[in-house]
């Protein structure tokens, strides 16, 4: 198989195990139903991911490396805060918010005592993964005489993510509101972005 159409493959199981995720949880997913779902054979999942734990945490992993993909590639670029914060934001918040990460946390929370390296595998693939890079993005831009931080990095950080997501992401978890739509999107990681702004850019002439 060649390598384009064995990712294009293992995306569609991904994709797959998700939707059956979101259906019946954690527990009650099985490796025989996301075959199907997906049309492969229950023999590839086993060869490909090992186990059920194995097929969940490539699915954090994507999730994971498509705000990291993002961030890296402004952590490289002369692209001014307010457009990296906002692509940022826009990759982070419509990640938290899908239907895949809902899922994920859902059943992570779900099986939290029973199987702890789901959640284990979140945090490190997650969260751990990625707040480096921003904290190394913010430092950079602190250097570079674009924003004046008057507290951590980490600090920082938090209320960049406290703007962009707000309870958002606790209220989705919860099935209190559906998942955003492209114009919401857009619109808070602009928002997000132009406050952490007013709170943090540089002045002119410093």
């Amino acid at each position: 198989m060649k390598p384009t159409t064995r990712d294009r493959r293992r995306d569609e199981i991904l994709d797959a195990a998700v939707e059956v995720l979101a259906e019946r949880g954690y527990r009650d997913a099985s490796m025989l139903e996301i075959a199907k779902r997906a049309s492969a054979s229950k023999e590839t999942l086993y060869a490909w991911f090992g186990d059920k734990q194995g097929l969940f945490e490539a699915v954090i992993r994507r999730n994971a490396e498509t705000v990291q993909a993002v961030l890296q590639g402004h952590l490289e670029s002369d692209a001014p805060p307010e457009t990296a914060l906002a692509e940022f934001g826009r990759a982070l918040f419509a990640l938290l918010l899908g239907d895949s990460a809902v899922a994920i946390n859902r059943a992570a929370i779900s099986e939290a005592r029973a199987e702890p390296r789901l959640a284990e595998t979140l945090a490190r693939a997650g969260r751990d993964a990625t707040l480096p890079a921003f904290l190394r993005y913010l430092e950079r831009q602190q250097e570079h005489g674009l924003l004046r931080l008057d507290m951590t990095a980490e600090e920082a950080a938090e209320v960049y993510l406290g703007l962009l997501l707000g309870d958002r992401q606790v209220r989705r978890l919860l099935g209190r509101i559906p998942a955003p739509s492209k114009k919401e999107i857009e619109a808070r990681a602009a928002a997000a972005a132009t406050y952490f702004l007013r709170l943090y850019r540089a002045s002119a002439g410093m």
